[in-house]
């Protein structure tokens, strides 16, 4: 079985360095790659399309919800998780989880297996 790859995108370096020390002991289940924008992560997408995006909202320039937009018209079959500090200002975004910043390891692990389960 292929390991589950996963984008994470934050324009907060320190945010994605948590991310991915919060997430060591996943390492040798999931390929994890990390973007620091979201023009980042759209060139990430067309070389490797992932199995999960997790983005946030407020990124300067193109908007988290514009690049889970497009992911989603560009890259169907790829799941969407918002991970934000402004969840519930940015409306109409359509993802398979929205969590709020700080996420705890379990609560992002768990929502990141049912949206590959979805």
């Amino acid at each position: 079985m292929r390991p589950i790859s996963v984008l994470f995108v934050d324009d907060e370096p320190q945010v994605l360095e948590g991310l991915r020390d919060l997430l060591r002991p996943q390492r040798m289940r999931w390929e994890m790659r990390f973007a620091d924008t979201p023009e980042a992560a759209l060139r990430a997408m067309e070389h490797h399309p992932a199995d999960v995006v997790v983005s946030d909202l407020r990124m300067p320039g193109l908007k988290g919800a514009t690049l889970l937009a497009l992911i989603e018209a560009w890259h169907p079959a790829s799941k969407r998780i918002v991970l934000s500090g402004h969840v519930g200002t940015d409306g109409g975004v359509r993802a398979h989880a929205i969590l709020t910043k700080p996420c705890d390891a379990g609560t992002l692990v768990r929502a990141i297996e049912q949206a590959c389960e979805a």
